[in-house]
């Protein structure tokens, strides 16, 4: 597997036809690929998939183009602190009725 260091979109006048060019980066080794695409939205899609991914590389043996992605759990995080604090208050409840009671029979004991 070869690292993707950039990718280009090219218009080959030669053949008139879009490419994408892979820039490559592995083991002491840099090479560039060229890989026809159907036109310049196909072109456009890959750039931005290696733009927003975290890693990407390329196999010479299958000709495979891997973009991996990370994603943040942002709102996962959230959600865990929103039902800690809901813990929290159903705790709080729980001491309050508790505490109302022994009030209600404080008052029982005096009359």
């Amino acid at each position: 597997m070869l690292a993707i260091q950039g990718l280009k979109c090219v218009y080959d006048t030669g053949s008139r036809g879009w490419a994408i060019e892979l820039a490559l980066k592995g083991e002491g080794e840099e090479a560039v690929r060229r890989f026809d695409v159907d036109g310049p939205e196909d072109a456009e899609m890959l750039i931005e998939a290696f733009d927003e991914s975290t890693a990407s590389s390329f196999d010479p043996a299958t000709g495979e183009i891997v973009f991996a992605y990370e994603y943040a759990t942002l709102d996962d995080e959230d959600e865990d602190e929103d039902e800690t604090d809901g813990e929290a208050d159903e705790e709080e409840d729980e001491d309050a009725e508790v505490a109302e009671d022994d009030v209600a029979e404080d008052e029982k004991v005096k009359a």
